[in-house]
């Protein structure tokens, strides 16, 4: 009998777009199509990048007279017409709680 393991994380995670982040890729602006904790599609990005490559990104969020840009990396899981997915390692320990923050902030209409 073989053990039944769930379905991964990142598919059991909703998707969201938050107003106030995009990413910067190679210093060029990107817009964010969704994104949940471990995952994000990422528009506009070249289609010469293929499944398994490294891409090492930042996450700038830009609030009201505040912006912040938090490096990190990830593997690109899929590219097609909807975007550059890809696999990331949070920029922060806390970055779940900075992911419940802003969309608390962004459902109010800050």
């Amino acid at each position: 009998m073989q053990a039944q393991s769930g379905p991964p994380a990142a598919q059991a995670s909703p998707r969201f777009t938050l107003k106030c982040m995009h990413v910067l890729v190679d210093r060029k602006t990107h817009p964010i199509v969704n994104m949940n904790i471990q995952e994000v599609l990422i528009g506009g990005m070249p289609d010469w990048m293929s499944v398994g490559q490294r891409v090492e990104f930042s996450f700038v969020i830009t609030l009201k007279d505040w912006e912040r840009s938090l490096p990190t990396y990830g593997v690109v899981i899929k590219n097609d017409a909807a975007g550059l997915d890809i696999r990331y390692s949070p920029p922060l320990p806390s970055w779940r709680n900075i992911l419940t923050k802003l969309l608390a902030e962004d459902a109010r209409g800050k």
